[in-house]
């Protein structure tokens, strides 16, 4: 187990894209304007449930500048934000004032708003799981009966969902914020009525993506089926509204457990249900519950709560941050029950040897030791020291890349993947460099286009793990080629090559990289790589996180205040943007268990806070120290999954921080200044 951050390809360099994205020089899908492009917006459902019963398209067709009206009266909807129809117009102005000129009138219909009506609790057990659980109770030492549960946290990508679609007849050049860039051409090439070969998509730049961003959705159809009625380019973009009501959702869920462990620490197993929180239909509830450790015996079932709400979608490491919520807060009840210290109990119970290591150096490095009995820290706020772990596998995909050798000794790279934020751009250029043994600034990365090689979508973090391997292959094929064109010019003399300096084995002669490439006859030479199992490798992606949170008593605030963050990720690439991914993941945990919320109101089924400004997200105040630590296995392993992993552990570790500070058990997040103080209240009133 190698902990030495300083073990990537590329350990100080930044990224190849920050000045194009500081200067504003880079363009993403909202900042696209073309000449003659018209606008549309939808129209959205207002309630839970209901119908449009009127709608003056008329009056909205009047509106100087208005294009194109699309709705029809009566309409059905299930969920507030619901797609009823649309206006399109020369200029956003004129859809707005379209869209308000309407003057809908609707008939509100009874919500489903609150999970907890609905909740009917553990599942009943057949007559023989019941008997064997009973049997499996009665010998535990400790057994832990609780229900945890987790909020709805919706999409808020920096860039909102949107697409800016140019039909030109027999082809199609298409802008998309996206996070797959082949999902998107294909939905798209659809929606145009043409063969995907006739259509290229463009997503050089993309304001983030955390699952919800594959296809083209009804916004980037919308543009394509536009574009091609009216001969002319099309943009559909989300405001933050629709964002929070339409682009799907990490659902909620509610865990009912009952386990039990033996006098001396062991896991017996026990029950688990899950019920999943989700939109106006069935679908993506489940949790990943049980989940890092050898839980025996258990008896799994699930079922769903259906919502007059957005759907769920993808995001990011879907289903285990809530699982691994509830995963980790039994942990720690059962260790307190036991009377064992958490990381002890997890170190006697982890599936995985390199969280158990992970678990052990974490705690040194972390101050473990500083760690006191529940409830006992002096003084009105308290700190609490919280521990959690993490695992994200990895599973086949396909991935190219082409390479350009030209005779001036610069690369040019080029692999359709997207970069969402999280760096391939960077990934490609540093990848490129150490396999050609030539400096970073000899490449020129080139990402996001359609009409590159074929990649996967940024979704399982699975990116940089295929796309490094076909760069490794193209880069291996294009030093053959070069080292061949050496041994011409030395009439077969054997040759080596290493950072950047043909020589002569057993010889005196050498040349230098751009040397090398004036021997070439033409103007470039080319290589196509695909991925290689001698490359990729197998293995999964563990991490284990540490937290130490101080929570003010009187006011139930709870402030984070140092995190120790371990992350296996095999081959490291470069190591700024492998500690930026792990600090981002635990970012998004922290905001995850302390502030995201959606508030439904209970009659109407509306959000209340479809915003940033009352959908509370995580600031820089709010994050706290965090000491990222690479565990690269360069040795043997790929390049590993990195980016999902981190945000799964935070909220099982922060509810576990605060109930050692506290001395009493938040079992729902967010944990809310609110629920802190009940918990207090109740174990006031315990006492």
């Amino acid at each position: 187990m190698n902990i030495d951050n300083r073990v990537a390809i590329e350990n100080d360099k930044a990224r190849v894209d920050a000045r194009p994205k500081v200067t504003g020089a880079a363009k993403f899908t909202a900042d696209i304007q073309m000449k003659n492009m018209m606008y549309a917006a939808f129209l959205r459902f207002p309630y839970g449930s209901g119908e449009l019963i009127e709608a003056d398209v008329e009056a909205a067709k009047s509106v100087p500048g208005v294009i194109e009206v699309e709705v029809t009266a009566p309409r059905k909807a299930g969920y507030v934000g619901a797609n009823i129809g649309y206006v399109a117009g020369e200029s956003r102005r004129a859809v707005q004032d379209g869209l308000a000129a309407l003057k809908p009138k609707f008939r509100r219909g009874e919500a489903r708003s609150h999970a907890a009506d609905f909740s009917e609790g553990p599942a009943k057990l057949s007559e023989g799981d019941q008997a064997r659980m009973d049997a499996l109770f009665s010998k535990g030492a400790a057994v832990v009966q609780a229900t945890y549960s987790t909020q709805v946290q919706t999409h808020s990508a920096l860039e909102t969902h949107g697409g800016v679609v140019d039909h030109r007849g027999d082809s199609a050049e298409v802008w998309g914020s996206t996070q797959g860039t082949f999902a998107y051409l294909d939905g798209i090439a659809g929606a145009c009525e043409l063969d995907a070969s006739k259509v290229v998509v463009h997503n050089e730049f993309v304001g983030g993506g955390f699952g919800a961003k594959f296809g083209p959705d009804a916004e980037g159809t919308l543009a394509a089926r536009l574009s091609m009625k009216h001969k002319r380019p099309c943009r559909v973009m989300l405001n933050r509204f629709e964002e929070h009501l339409d682009a799907g959702n990490r659902p909620g869920s509610i865990q009912h457990m009952k386990i039990a462990a033996a006098k001396d620490g062991k896991l017996l197993g026990g029950t688990i249900h899950i019920e999943g929180v989700v939109g106006y239909r069935k679908g993506g509830g489940d949790a990943t519950n049980p989940a890092l450790y050898e839980f025996g015996n258990v008896v799994k079932s699930g079922s769903e709560i259906t919502l007059n709400a957005g759907r769920p979608r993808a995001f990011r490491a879907p289903g285990w941050p809530q699982g691994v919520f509830a995963v980790e807060s039994m942990m720690d009840e059962l260790a307190a029950k036991l009377g064992m210290d958490p990381v002890a109990f997890r170190l006697l119970n982890e599936k995985s040897a390199r969280r158990r290591k992970q678990l052990e150096i974490g705690a040194e490095i972390f101050g473990w030791n500083r760690r006191k009995p529940d409830g006992t820290w002096p003084g009105v706020v308290k700190h609490g020291f919280g521990v959690a772990g993490a695992e994200w596998p990895t599973w086949p995909t396909k991935a190219g890349a082409d390479i350009d050798l030209f005779r001036s000794g610069k690369v040019e790279v080029r692999a359709g993947v997207q970069d969402i934020g999280t760096g391939t751009m960077t990934v490609v250029a540093d990848v490129a460099a150490y396999e050609l043994g030539i400096p970073r600034e000899m490449i020129v990365p080139r990402v996001g286009n359609s009409t590159f090689p074929e990649g996967p979508g940024s979704g399982g973090s699975q990116v940089t793990r295929s796309v490094a391997p076909a760069i490794m292959d193209a880069a291996k094929q294009i030093r053959e080629q070069l080292t061949e064109l050496v041994q011409e010019k030395w009439d077969g003399a054997k040759v080596s090559y290493a950072k950047g300096v043909f020589s002569e084995q057993g010889g005196s002669r050498s040349l230098k990289w751009e040397e090398a490439c004036s021997l070439m006859s033409g103007q470039k030479l080319t290589a196509s790589g695909r991925i290689k199992q001698e490359y990729i490798r197998e293995g999964i992606s563990d991490g284990v996180q540490f937290f130490e949170v101080a929570v003010d008593t009187e006011t139930g605030v709870v402030r984070v205040v140092k995190v120790v963050a371990i992350q296996s990720v095999g081959r490291a690439v470069n190591r700024l943007m492998l500690e930026n991914q792990i600090c981002g993941g635990v970012t998004q945990g922290i905001s995850y268990a302390l502030f995201e919320d959606r508030w439904l109101d209970g009659p109407t089924g509306g959000m209340v806070n479809p915003n940033l400004e009352f959908y509370k997200i995580a600031g820089a105040k709010d994050i706290p120290e965090i000491i990222p630590i690479i565990d690269a296995t360069p040795e043997d392993t790929g390049v590993r999954p990195v980016g999902e992993p981190c945000t799964i552990p935070p909220a099982g570790a922060i509810a576990n921080a605060v109930a050692n500070a506290i001395g009493a058990r938040v079992r729902s997040i967010p944990i809310t200044p609110q629920r802190v103080l009940e918990a207090l209240a109740t174990k006031g009133a315990r006492s």
